[in-house]
């Protein structure tokens, strides 16, 4: 009698070390049309996704929270994102304020990744808003089969003062993350195994409640909208490398983000500088260009991650390249090593 077994492979595990740390920076290039579809459902299969396209691209780039004059105002953050939501990429997106800039501050711990609260530089300028519960951007550890739902609320009081009427600005977020699938995944960047597809849906509403103390005047319902994503996570990589994003309603795959660039911090960066700045971004050819802190040097990279530029630093300016439009980042190095890491976009240069 002869005796058969066959093994079926092992499930991935999304654990800690697959989440965004303090001091990374990724890039992800965004197919605004995917010709593609997506079965994320499937099981021990392999997602072919090396004919995505290149239409634009966004950043991810994770500063050290402890590194910020305000950061005893989110005690459970330990990394952050600074600019406008527009620039960019990855889990949880920038920041709720498209094109103003802030910081959006996260965590990133055993239990998952989440987003702890952010801070506008415009319009309810240098106001520490709080996201309680913190809100779930992925939960370790993950695997298929894994789904969880969670609950978060964040508000603004304008005009804090008990003897005056108050507005609030209110978000209810309640989300659900279901891992669907497994397999191997490709893309123009790379080949990964022991990948995983977690589906997120998002409901958010919206409400402005006008108090006299606390006595509530009136409460009215502002917006709401519905979210479909599905990240693609892999055991063996930091950070989701795939995003697909979904009318929730047509259930029709919109656009498609893949990471193609990935600088992982080992070790603490340099604190130089409490809170750094670039400006101005966007930048104009030959346009000049300040910082707010010491760097000797900077390097260029363009969305392959490929260095195209190498410029030395005297005092607090220097002149931006003429380079062709487009995205850009920017690693800035002094005595120390790396202080400072941008994503810089390039206009009405060489075409």
């Amino acid at each position: 009698m002869f005796l058969f077994t066959m093994q079926l492979p092992a499930q991935p595990v999304i654990h800690q070390s697959s989440l965004p740390q303090p001091g990374d920076t990724f890039a992800y290039i965004i197919d605004k049309l995917p010709a593609l579809s997506f079965d994320y459902n499937q099981t021990n299969t392999v997602w072919n996704f090396a004919a995505l396209q290149s239409d634009s691209v966004k950043y991810a780039s994770y500063g050290i929270t402890s590194q910020l004059p305000f950061a005893s105002n989110f005690p459970n953050s330990n990394l952050y994102t600074y600019g406008p939501g527009f620039l960019y990429g990855g889990l949880g997106g920038g920041a709720p304020y498209p094109n103003n800039f802030g910081h959006m501050m996260f965590s990133s711990n055993t239990n998952g990744f989440y987003t702890i609260g952010f801070r506008s530089d415009f319009g309810f300028g240098m106001t520490n808003v709080l996201v309680q519960p913190n809100e779930l951007l992925m939960k370790v550890p993950f695997t298929y089969g894994d789904s969880i739902f969670h609950s978060s609320t964040w508000e603004i009081v304008y005009n804090a003062i008990p003897t005056d009427y108050d507005t609030i600005y209110k978000r209810y977020t309640f989300k659900y993350l279901k891992a669907t699938g497994y397999g191997t995944l490709i893309t123009p960047y790379g080949t990964f195994s022991d990948a995983l597809a977690v589906k997120e849906y998002t409901r958010y509403y919206d409400t402005i409640e006008v108090k006299y103390g606390s006595f509530t005047i009136t409460k009215i319902f502002a917006q709401a909208d519905t979210i479909l994503n599905v990240h693609v996570w892999s055991e063996n990589k930091r950070n989701n490398l795939l995003t697909a994003s979904y009318n929730p309603h047509t259930l029709q795959c919109n656009s498609i983000e893949y990471m193609n660039y990935e600088h992982l911090n080992q070790i603490p960066e340099n604190p130089v500088q409490p809170i750094a700045h670039l400006f101005p971004n966007p930048i104009r050819q030959n346009e000049l260009c300040f910082i707010n802190f010491y760097a000797k040097e900077a390097y260029i990279y363009n969305t392959e991650g490929k260095k195209i530029s190498h410029i030395l630093i005297h005092g607090s300016s220097f002149i931006f390249p003429n380079l062709p439009n487009g995205n850009y980042y920017l690693q800035f190095i002094n005595n120390q090593g790396i202080v400072f890491k941008s994503p810089i976009i390039m206009v009405n240069g060489n075409n």
